[in-house]
Formats: structure tokens, C-alpha cells, sequence
């Protein structure tokens, strides 16, 4: 028994040692493990958005299925959002909606993990992709971590959403791969769940991902025997790949174009476009990690950003960071280029998404994005084409793999003299570039010496290949160059100052410290009370710093602003909450919300604001408002406001809007005094539903009443008496996707004040319910003819 133990487990052994593929699973896990753990122990986390905006939905989205609510309309941010439509909200994301459905209350660093196993499956992915190609172990593990830990994978970490497409993108060319290979219904099944996994991102990203995979299957075909016979026999498997795909994404989709149309920005103009443009000087720290200063203090920085650099004004260390390592770079200017590997028939397409992914990144630098702006589907909607650095190191990730692999069974490529001096020419040309900008800002000398330091890593790693160009060689060079590819990668990216800080700083979004938990605690006591005197009064949080800014989407407070780069237009344009919240200097107030006692903050609910300072030393507060301070510093201050209007009233005076309503809400500056409301909907005043002779306004009234008797997220239910037929007006944001039922009869949802619902109720005592039902089938045919301007 305990000899055919030993033996199996011999053979076992000797299947696992022997297997390329296994090797490299391994030990990409195994660096992997490292790095999560470097990170553990060091108590990092992922800074920035991942924790002032993601970290906050997912929190939300969690709460809300444990408390058995929807999490399709979050009203804690920005005065009611429909989280539903907003690709950050990670409803649709699967791995964090599968973690929120069995945790109440995750951990930051139980997001962060999720995030890093995302990248996890990717570099796995890489690994088989690779040993499809019959890669070795060693080109197959440097693949794959130059894949999850270099250039923008590393720097943007905090972009949770890319973060996760970007991600997902090995497995689903493999999917892809497979299921045309084999013509396979099943694996053409899987493909299509992935590929809708990255399209639900609905990110720039996740577009430009989709188009590589086009591309890639046009290859496939083009590249065959014979590309009709192919064709034809794979239709069946593309047919159901695109069926299912289509099927998964077409609601979320729809409802982030429909929010995009109604939102604060439809679409990026092409000048701020152009300002997240990739300055091609950059490109020098794909080997030189510290050129620019990265890593040092914040402050150490030199490189280009809006102050530097205005023409790309929207970038800033993160989105120019673009350390690969010495080996990536080599191999690809001297077996790629030099050598013209990158022509042959498994790097050509590879090549391609290279030069064509940083051609876009660099933006205004070229003629290409102007004109991919103007005439490609899609482009409009966002505003960095340094997102297409992302590709950028897809393809780089693979065609290293691929050159290792050239390299273990062919040796060194004899190079080109002229492509040998193209790529030396492009080289010298970016590095004068670098050391000229940064000799401009006083960094020359330290720029060359960061060079340097790259340079002799990569003359060592040439050395190597060199001196390891015989075939009884070739596996310990490709060992010992993967080596330098890993240990480089982890040492500068495996935590830096663009994707670690300690928890530390965001503490308060789990357990805050004395000072901060006092604020909290003063401001729930304040709403429990008002709560329970039936009032839902809102909140102003602003000046706190990063984690505070959507604090109250955790601790559920309804609020005014929050940190969100998307926001309805509408309440954008009168309420002017911002995105900047962190600093109080950010705050802008309009002439529709020029002071938080004004009508539309009254109207808003807001009887609280959180500050970092006195009310009066607001910058932009142009006029000053009785407050009462309950808590007067030394870091937070908390003013109760006067008692705001009712979130739920009823009138019988109505005034009917003859222009946009949004224009309307001036008028609230200097309300009626009747109290009247004015109604705007999109269906001319004419087909208003005739009730008790119509609404109208009147002189006198007996009036009713109206209050809330249950509330959740995503639905209402308000009683009313009244003597006579009027509106019951919600001061909750009108948006596409909630219903209204009175007495259990659908009613139609009037915009009220610009900003607000109202329904049509006749006189007596009536239940009237707002829910909010994005996926309705007639609300999304609805949806879809709006879109298509029918």
C-alpha cells in the first residue's frame, strides 16, 4: 500500500514538474499570494476612487440586499441616483454583487481582493492563452505578471471598473479562441457570458476590449485556409456568442445611454478629450519607473500634468505612469522591431494593437483620435484617450510572451539595420523629450540618472539573452530574464504611492476615531429624531477630505452631493453640488442655489450641513443664514439650518410651465405666495389629464394633507386627504424609471419645480405609492424609442 502511495505520487510529481502550463499556474499564483500579502501586511489598500466613490457602492449595494431593498436607486447620493444606470454603481459587476449577496457589511480590504482575483483570473488566463502557443513556463509567468502588474493595470488601480474588464480580457479571448477552434456551442456559451462581463463595464475600456476582440475574430477568419468555408461553419458559434452577450447587456446598456442623455455630460467635447492625452514623453517610464518622480512623496512629482502641462490637463501621475520593466521594452525594440519578429504571423495582430492602442493614448499628439472621435460609434462618450493604455499593455503583456517563446526555440533574430535604427531613432527621440521636459523643471539631471538606471537593467538582461543563444541555454537565460521581469515588477508596482495607502486614511468609512465619530454620532441623533417627528431632512457633507465625500451613502444619510463624476443634469445644473466635494473651495453656488437657506436647498430638504470650517468663512457663500452650530470644531463643524420644507406635501394650486422647466426654477427664488407648484412635463399642457374641471390654480383653497407612512430606496407610499382634486408633490428627484400608483391605478409622473415628482389625485383619502421600476418592460421599449428619437 505504502509503495503504490510512493508511486503515485511520483507520477503526480512528475506530470506537474513536467508541464509547462502547470509550472507557470503555480508559480504565477505563487507571486501572486507575495504581492496580496506584501500588501496585507503592510495594511494598504487601494486609494482614491476605489475607496471615496466604489467602496461606498459597494457598501451600498450589499446593505441594500441584506435589507431585502433595491439597490436600484441609491437616495443617499446627490439627492437620489440612479444607481441602476450608473456603470460605477457595480450592480452588474459579477463578482462583487455575488461577495454583497453574502456579506452585510464588507471590509476594504475584502474589496481590494475581489479587485486583485479579478486580476488574478486575468494573468491565469494569460498562462493558458500561452501554452495554447506552446509558450514555456518562463515566458508564460512573465507574460503573465508583466500582464497584472505593469503600466496602467498598476497605476489606475483605483479605476475599480476598468480595473475589471481589463481583467476579464484573457479569459475571453481564450473563450473566444476555443469555441472557434473546436466549434463549440458550449465554450461559445462561456464566451458570451464573458464578453457581456466586459461590456456591462460600460466604460471606454471595456469598448476599446470589444473592438480588439472583433478584430481578433476577423483575423481568425481572414488567417484561414479557407476564410468562406471557416465562416460558414463557425456561424452557428459567432451567432450564439453575439446571442448571448447581446442579451446580458442590453438593459444595462441602455439605461447608462438613457442616463448618459440626461446627465451632466452627454458626451465629451473633443478640446476636453484631447485634455487626457498621453504626452509621448512618458513612454521613457515604461523601463525608467522613477523618471518622472513617481515614487517619491507626492510632492516630488515633475512631470506632466495640468500645471506643467496644460494641453493634458486631465492627466496627473496615475494616467502617465506606465512602468512595464526593462525585458517587456527590450524584447519588443529589439527581437519586435529590430528584429522584425513583430511581422511574423502569431505577433502581427499583437503588433498592431500596440502601435494602434498607444496611437489613441497619445491623443491630440496624433491625427488618429480628432478623427476616431468624430467618426467611430462610441468615442464621444468619453474623455481620456489615455484609456487606451489599457490595451496598450494587453498587447505588450502577450507579445512579451511571445518573443520569449520565439527566443527559446529560435534564439536571438538577426535585426535589421534598418529597423534597428528606426527603433533607436524612436527611442533617443523619447528620451531627448523626457530629459528636455524635465530639465525645463529643474529635474534634467535626475531624469538622466533614473534612465540610466533603467538602461543598465536593460544592457544586463541583453547581456543574458546573449550569452544564453544556445539551445542548452536558452531555458536558463529565459529563467533568469523572467526572473528580472518579476522582481522588477513587484518591487516598483506591487505596492506604490499610486496604488497603496495605508487604511489608515479611510478609516472612517468602516470605524471612525474619536473626533469623526462624534460628527457621525451628532448627525444620526439629529436625523432619528427628525425621522421620528416624520421629516426626512437631507445633508450637506463638503471639506471633509476623500473619504468623506460619500460617507453618507455608507452611513445613510440622505445627501445633497457626494463624489461622482456622473450626476443628473438637471439637479447638476440648479443645485451645482460639484464633484470635488473633498474641498469646500469646490463648491459653487448658482443663482438657483446661491445660499443653503435658499428656496431650492428648502425645497431639497436640507437642514444640515458638515463643514470643515465656520458656515461664514465659506468662500463662495454669497449670503449668510441663521444656523445653529452643534458641533463647533476643531476639525468639523455640524450647523442645523432652519426646518426645511415637507419632502411630501399636497396643493391644489397648480401653474402649467409653457418653457423647459429647468428654466422655470428661477421662480423659486422668489416663490408664490400661494404656495403654488409648477408643473412641466414633457406632454404639452394640453393633454393634461382633465380632473374635478383640471388643474388649476385657485385663489382659495381647503387644502389636504400629506405624509409618508413607509419609505425605502426604491419606493414610497404617502397618504393623503383632501378636499378637493391637486397634486401631491415628492421633493425627490424626477427621473426616468419611477412609477406612481394611486389607490393601486397607475398615475402619470408630473416634473414639479424642475426637479421634483408630483401625481394627480382627486379629493378624498388616497394611498399613493412611487416605486422605482427601471427594468419594466414598457419603461424600457419607452426607453429605447426615446433613444432613437421615435
Amino acid at each position: 500500500m505504502i509503495s503504490r502511495s510512493v508511486s503515485a505520487a511520483r507520477r503526480v510529481g512528475r506530470a506537474i514538474g513536467g508541464d509547462a502550463r502547470a509550472q507557470a499556474l503555480c508559480a504565477v499564483i505563487g507571486i501572486w499570494a507575495a504581492v496580496v500579502a506584501i500588501r496585507l501586511a503592510g495594511d494598504f489598500v487601494v486609494p482614491w476612487d476605489s475607496k471615496n466613490q466604489f467602496y461606498a457602492f459597494f457598501r451600498f449595494l450589499a446593505d441594500s440586499l441584506h435589507a431585502g431593498t433595491s439597490p436600484l436607486w441609491n437616495p443617499y447620493h446627490y439627492g437620489g441616483h440612479p444607481a441602476v444606470a450608473d456603470p460605477q454603481s457595480l450592480i452588474f459587476t459579477p463578482g462583487y454583487l455575488f461577495w454583497a449577496a453574502l456579506d452585510p457589511a464588507p471590509t476594504m480590504h475584502v474589496m481590494d481582493l475581489i479587485e486583485w482575483a479579478h486580476l488574478l483570473a486575468g494573468a491565469l488566463g494569460v498562462v493558458m492563452w500561452g501554452s495554447r502557443r506552446g509558450w514555456p513556463a518562463t515566458a508564460s509567468i512573465a507574460a503573465a505578471i508583466v500582464f497584472a502588474l505593469g503600466g496602467a493595470a498598476s497605476a489606475r488601480l483605483n479605476h475599480v471598473g476598468i480595473i475589471v474588464v481589463y481583467a476579464t480580457f484573457p479569459l475571453a479571448l481564450l473563450a473566444v479562441e476555443i469555441a472557434l477552434a473546436r466549434r463549440s456551442h458550449g465554450w461559445a456559451l462561456a464566451a458570451g457570458l464573458i464578453v457581456a462581463s466586459i461590456v456591462v463595464g460600460r466604460n471606454q475600456v471595456a469598448l476599446l476590449l470589444v473592438m480588439l476582440l472583433g478584430a481578433w475574430v476577423v483575423a481568425e477568419v481572414v488567417r484561414s485556409d479557407s476564410p468562406l468555408t471557416y465562416l460558414r461553419t463557425r456561424v452557428g458559434v459567432l451567432a450564439l456568442m453575439a446571442l448571448v452577450a447581446g442579451l446580458l447587456v442590453a438593459v444595462p446598456v441602455l439605461l447608462t445611454l438613457e442616463f448618459a442623455r440626461l446627465s451632466n455630460r452627454p458626451e465629451a467635447s473633443l478640446e476636453a478629450a484631447l485634455l487626457g492625452s498621453f504626452y509621448p514623453g512618458n513612454l521613457t517610464s515604461m523601463f525608467a519607473a522613477n523618471v518622472f518622480g513617481v515614487h517619491g512623496d507626492i510632492g516630488d512629482y515633475w512631470g506632466p500634468d495640468g500645471v506643467r502641462m496644460p494641453i493634458v490637463g486631465s492627466t496627473d501621475d496615475s494616467f502617465n505612469y506606465l512602468y512595464f520593466g526593462a525585458v517587456p521594452t527590450l524584447l519588443v525594440l529589439w527581437f519586435g522591431v529590430g528584429g522584425r519578429l513583430c511581422g511574423r504571423p502569431g505577433a502581427r495582430l499583437l503588433s498592431i494593437a500596440l502601435v494602434v492602442s498607444l496611437v489613441f493614448a497619445l491623443g491630440r499628439f496624433t491625427p488618429v483620435f480628432p478623427f476616431l472621435y468624430e467618426h467611430v460609434p462610441g468615442i464621444a462618450f468619453f474623455r481620456r484617450p489615455v484609456d487606451g493604455l489599457f490595451v496598450f499593455g494587453i498587447a505588450l503583456a502577450l507579445l512579451t510572451g511571445e518573443l520569449m517563446a520565439v527566443y527559446a526555440r529560435d534564439g536571438l533574430p538577426r535585426v535589421s539595420f534598418a529597423w534597428g535604427g528606426l527603433a533607436m531613432v524612436a527611442v533617443l527621440s523619447v528620451l531627448t523629450e523626457t530629459v528636455s521636459f524635465s530639465h525645463v523643471n529643474g529635474h534634467g539631471v535626475d531624469a538622466a540618472r533614473e534612465i540610466a538606471r533603467g538602461g543598465a537593467v536593460a544592457l544586463g538582461v541583453a547581456l543574458l539573452l546573449w550569452l544564453g543563444d544556445r539551445r542548452n541555454r536558452r531555458g536558463m537565460a529565459l529563467a533568469a530574464v523572467a526572473g528580472i521581469a518579476v522582481c522588477e515588477l513587484v518591487a516598483w508596482n506591487a505596492v506604490s504611492r499610486l496604488n497603496g495607502e495605508g487604511r489608515a486614511y479611510y478609516q472612517v468609512l468602516e470605524k471612525a476615531d474619536a473626533e469623526d465619530g462624534e460628527a457621525i454620532a451628532i448627525l444620526a441623533r439629529e436625523l432619528a429624531r427628525r425621522h421620528a417627528e416624520g421629516a426626512r431632512p437631507r445633508v450637506e457633507i463638503v471639506g471633509l477630505g476623500g473619504a468623506w465625500q460619500n460617507l453618507a451613502v455608507i452611513r445613510k444619510f440622505e445627501a445633497t452631493n457626494g463624489y461622482n463624476p456622473l450626476r443628473i443634469g438637471a439637479y447638476d445644473r440648479l443645485v451645482a453640488p460639484g464633484e470635488m466635494t473633498w474641498d469646500v473651495d469646490q463648491r459653487e453656488f448658482p443663482g438657483s442655489f446661491y445660499s443653503y437657506d435658499c428656496a431650492l436647498a428648502r425645497a431639497l430638504g436640507l437642514e444640515y450641513v458638515v463643514i470643515d470650517r465656520p458656515i461664514e468663512k465659506v468662500p463662495a457663500l454669497r449670503h449668510l443664514m441663521r444656523a445653529t452650530a452643534l458641533k463647533s470644531g476643531p476639525g468639523i463643524w455640524i450647523y442645523r439650518l432652519a426646518p426645511a420644507a415637507p419632502r411630501v406635501a399636497f396643493t391644489a394650486h397648480v401653474r402649467v410651465a409653457d418653457t423647459d422647466a429647468v428654466g422655470q426654477f428661477g421662480d423659486l427664488d422668489n416663490p408664490p405666495t400661494d404656495g403654488s407648484v409648477t408643473v412641466d412635463d414633457e406632454t404639452p399642457p394640453a393633454h393634461l389629464r382633465p380632473l374635478d374641471g383640471g388643474l388649476r390654480a385657485r385663489r382659495r383653497s381647503t387644502g389636504g394633507t400629506a405624509r409618508i407612512v413607509s419609505w425605502q430606496p426604491g419606493r414610497i407610499e404617502i397618504d393623503v386627504s383632501a378636499d378637493e382634486a391637486g397634486l401631491v408633490v415628492l421633493h425627490d428627484t424626477h427621473y426616468p424609471g419611477w412609477i406612481a400608483e394611486v389607490d393601486g391605478r397607475p398615475s402619470r409622473i408630473l416634473r414639479a419645480d424642475a426637479l421634483f415628482r408630483a401625481v394627480e389625485v382627486p379629493a378624498g383619502a388616497h394611498r399613493v405609492v412611487f416605486r422605482f421600476a427601471p427594468l419594466a418592460f414598457d419603461r424600457l421599449l419607452l426607453a429605447t424609442r426615446r433613444l432613437l428619437g421615435r
